[in-house]
This record gives C-alpha cells, sequence and structure tokens, in this order.
C-alpha cells in the first residue's frame, strides 16, 4: 500500500489499487514521510491518540483515534470502488469528511470499520473536578507535543 504526500497541496493520495488502509498504517507512513528528506517543512498532517497497549497477554491496545490537521485531506484511488478504512478512527480537525473527491467523476463509497472498545474508569469526581482533570491533560499533552522532536515521532510510529 502506497501513500503520496503532497505537502504543497496538503492531499494524501492514495495509490492505485488500493481498496483498503489502516489508519494505524497511515500515522506510520506519514511519520516515515514528515522526517525523510525536508518535508519537516510543511505543516504536519496528522495527530494522534491512543495505540498505547492494555494487556501483552490478551494483545489488546487502545484504539488509535488519528486526526487530519492544517487543511490535509485524502483523496482516494481514480476509480469506482469502496474503500475500507480499518484498525483505527480516522477524523478531520475541520468536522468534515477526512476524504476529497477523486479528480475524475467516479464513486468512491468510503466505509469505516472502527474498533469497536471503550475504557471507563470509576470515580467519585464531580463532572467539574473531571472537567479541570480533562483540561489539564490537554495542557500537559499540548506541552509534550511541543517538546518532541522528528526523532522521537520516529519512536512513536
Amino acid at each position: 500500500m502506497a501513500y503520496n504526500f503532497d505537502g504543497p497541496s496538503r492531499i494524501i493520495s492514495l495509490s492505485s489499487g488500493t481498496t483498503s488502509f489502516s489508519v494505524k498504517d497511515l500515522w506510520s507512513r506519514w511519520v516515515d514521510w514528515y522526517v525523510t528528506s525536508d518535508n519537516g517543512k510543511y505543516l504536519p498532517a496528522l495527530e494522534n491518540v491512543g495505540g498505547q497497549v492494555i494487556s501483552v497477554a490478551n494483545n489488546s491496545y487502545v484504539p488509535i483515534y488519528v486526526t487530519l490537521v492544517n487543511g490535509w485531506k485524502i483523496r482516494p484511488q481514480e476509480s469506482n470502488h469502496n474503500l475500507d478504512v480499518t484498525e483505527g478512527v480516522l477524523i478531520s480537525s475541520d468536522n468534515a469528511s477526512p476524504f476529497i473527491s477523486t479528480i475524475g467523476a467516479f464513486n468512491v463509497q468510503v466505509n469505516y470499520q472502527q474498533p469497536v472498545q471503550s475504557i471507563s474508569i470509576t470515580t467519585a469526581a464531580t463532572g467539574t473536578d473531571l472537567q479541570d482533570i480533562y483540561t489539564q491533560l490537554n495542557s500537559l499533552q499540548a506541552t509534550i507535543d511541543k517538546a518532541l522532536t522528528k526523532t522521537q515521532y520516529i519512536a512513536l510510529s
């Protein structure tokens, strides 16, 4: 499976013959592309959360959530087909579809095969306490993200 990352246009094109792709694989290939040559000069295409191990014995992980950011979009291959999106949740930061139309007049049906798994915790905290914790976690995550180097992004993929 090949992806073409077009930094100036902010478009990720799926190669011919691609009728499915893994959100995990998309993340890894983008990281590979971003740290290669001078591709880091372009605005990042993706952000992610999740992927941490829950249980090695049970081979279970927190589902990966990948968000297209900075106006990046995905263009399916140029043909009529069904496109399956697997192994994670894919969204766009602009609350629109992460996909744009093909250049030609093709019909593409996108089928999301998102993981059905959730993790819950029990707490005696109030709604206000939970909102404060959420705000603090987001602030901490933003600080960590700013501190990451390209080398550290590779280690995450």
